[in-house]
């Protein structure tokens, strides 16, 4: 059966003829590929710009493909640039020339300055997404044999591009526990499964109730031949002596035990049931979200952003650079992303029209993303 391709100029109905403007788009994921085809539905000439070799984001490099199929996404990008003339320009990552250290940078070849990029372009959008995971924040963490969920992950999609500068995480015959209970700390699981772990173990601080990936997806997982504890906190990274001094041989915890369900079938904490306990590990996995880290943050302004304190919807400090999706927001679902990088991108189009006129003043936007933007 053959899938159906992404469609990411979902909001107009077809190519428009060119305005002669340019508009460079600066993330290729979710948020960046909706304003891409927004603004090509609109007549703007769109060049996207993504640090990775190929368009998608983390739907490509840490989404499974089981959950979203690579080659739909492949052909949504496809159409954006056979029929809407949309250019990408993969492994280029706009910095501020400071050293990269998110994931992903590793496979960008060419990193280009913002001005630079402005200078050739009308207007600018970011849509960086959220690459930077979030830490335990427990001494230990930085021990070896302890990894996050975009580090783990990452490398299983992205070794087909370029496997010599991948640090692939090895799981076979391991045993592994993995922090965390949303779908990254799931996808985590089922990929250390995978590879062969002796053993897999989910650990949740709360219960499985409240698990942000749902209770059918962690009992999928008790199926596979994974685990789950619930009410289990990290405080301590555990660390080797001898021949495996400076890496993580467990995790010290506090657990606390479940009590009957009540009335309404939840099962909570029995008060002064909580003990520290350790739990021994080959690798630790630290699965709880990422965070975004824009390029010139402070010089963008962001926070100002958020606050609506910029006269233009999501208009950043600098005139004519817009920002959208995770690098705003923070971390969200793809629709989400998809819903900001189609406001931003309405933004920035009626920005340049006014300006043209040099009525910039008169902009006001409060209403929803409708059809007849397009027309």
């Amino acid at each position: 059966m053959t899938a159906t391709p992404m469609n990411f100029a979902f909001a107009g109905s077809g190519p428009a003829r060119g305005n002669g403007r340019r508009v460079a788009v600066i993330g290729a994921g979710p948020s960046g590929l909706a304003a891409a085809g927004f603004l090509a539905c609109l007549g703007h000439r769109v060049d996207v710009y993504d640090k990775l070799p190929k368009p998608g984001g983390l739907m490509v490099f840490g989404i499974p493909a089981e959950r979203i199929p690579a080659e739909r996404i492949a052909q949504g990008v496809g159409t954006l640039a056979e029929r809407y003339g949309v250019r990408f320009h993969m492994g280029v990552k706009i910095c501020d020339r400071t050293r990269a250290d998110d994931t992903g940078d590793e496979l960008s070849t060419r990193c280009m300055d913002l001005d630079d990029l402005r200078s050739g372009h009308d207007a600018v959008m970011l849509c960086t997404g959220s690459w930077k995971p979030r830490r335990l924040g427990v001494p230990g963490e930085d021990l070896s044999g302890v990894c996050t969920g975009l580090a783990f992950l990452f490398p299983i999609r992205a070794a087909s591009y370029d496997k010599s500068r991948m640090r692939e995480i090895d799981a076979g015959g391991q045993n592994v526990l993995v922090v965390g209970a949303g779908f990254s700390a799931i996808d985590v699981a089922h990929g250390a499964l995978g590879q062969g772990a002796a053993r897999v173990t989910l650990l949740y601080r709360r219960t499985r109730r409240e698990a942000p990936c749902g209770t059918h997806e962690i009992e999928q997982l008790e199926a596979a031949g994974g685990q789950c504890l619930e009410l289990v906190t990290p405080v301590r990274v555990l660390e080797g002596t001898g021949d495996r001094a400076g890496r993580a041989v467990g995790l010290e915890c506090i657990q606390c035990h479940l009590g009957e369900p009540d009335e309404d079938g939840r099962r909570c904490a029995v008060p002064d049931s909580c003990a520290r306990v350790e739990l021994p590990a080959d690798i630790i996995v630290t699965a709880i979200g990422e965070t975004p880290a824009p390029p010139f943050a402070a010089r963008l302004g962001l926070e100002s952003v958020r606050r609506n304190d910029i006269h233009w919807l999501q208009m950043t400090s600098l005139e004519g650079v817009f920002v959208a999706g995770d690098a705003l927001t923070g971390p969200s679902k793809i629709g989400k992303a998809v819903y900001s990088g189609l406001r931003a991108a309405r933004s920035l189009s009626r920005w340049l029209t006014l300006k043209d006129m040099s009525r910039e003043l008169e902009y006001h936007d409060d209403a929803p993303i409708r059809r007849e933007d397009l027309r």
